[in-house]
C-alpha cells in the first residue's frame, strides 16, 4: 500500500474512532455540519525527509527531502530530490583538505532489484558553505544517497560514506 493511501486510511480510522469516543450527534438537527455529504479526502504529494548523512570522516554532510507526485492510478510518478550539501573540511589544499561530494542513484519502477541508475552528483569546494541542489526524475520507487569527499581537481572519490536508501 502506498504511503499516501496508508496515511488516508489511518486518518479515516482515527476520525471514526474519535467520533465513537466523543459520541456522535443524536440527530441531524444537533449536528454542526452544514452538509450531509461526506467531503472527499484529497492527498497531496508525499514528502519524505532524508539525512543528515555524512562522509566516513564526518567532513562532508548532506540532507534534504524527496517529493513524490503519483498519477491517479499510482502507476507512474514524478520524483523531486532536493538537498543541501555542506563542506565541513576547513583544511587548506596543502594540508590535505578535500571537497564535499554527494552521489544519488535511482531505482525505476519495473526494473530488476539490482539495477540502479546514476542521477546527478554534486560537489562543493568551499568550507563552511552550503550548496542547494534539486532534480526531477520519472517513475522512481527508490533513491540511494551517499556522501563522500573528492579532490578539488580530481574525480577520485575518497572517504565514502554508506549508501542510504529512501523508499518512495
Amino acid at each position: 500500500m502506498r504511503r499516501s493511501i496508508r496515511t488516508l486510511v489511518t486518518l479515516a480510522a482515527a476520525t471514526a474512532a474519535t467520533a465513537v469516543v466523543m459520541g456522535a450527534p443524536a440527530s441531524a438537527s444537533t449536528s454542526t455540519y452544514t452538509s450531509t455529504d461526506p467531503q472527499p479526502l484529497v492527498a497531496g504529494p508525499a514528502v519524505e525527509s532524508w539525512g543528515s548523512y555524512y562522509s566516513s570522516n564526518f567532513k562532508a554532510r548532506a540532507n534534504g527531502t524527496v517529493r513524490v507526485n503519483w498519477n491517479g492510478a499510482e502507476t507512474s510518478n514524478n520524483v523531486q530530490v532536493r538537498g543541501r550539501l555542506y563542506d565541513l573540511d576547513f583544511r587548506t589544499l596543502e594540508q590535505g583538505g578535500k571537497c564535499a561530494f554527494v552521489q544519488v542513484k535511482v531505482h525505476h519502477l519495473h526494473q530488476p532489484n539490482w539495477k540502479w541508475d546514476s542521477a546527478p552528483s554534486y560537489k562543493l569546494c568551499d568550507a563552511g558553505t552550503v550548496k542547494h541542489f534539486a532534480f526531477w526524475n520519472h517513475n522512481v520507487d527508490k533513491v540511494r544517497i551517499r556522501v563522500s569527499q573528492i579532490g578539488k581537481y580530481s574525480d577520485y572519490v575518497i572517504r565514502k560514506g554508506a549508501w542510504h536508501q529512501v523508499n518512495i
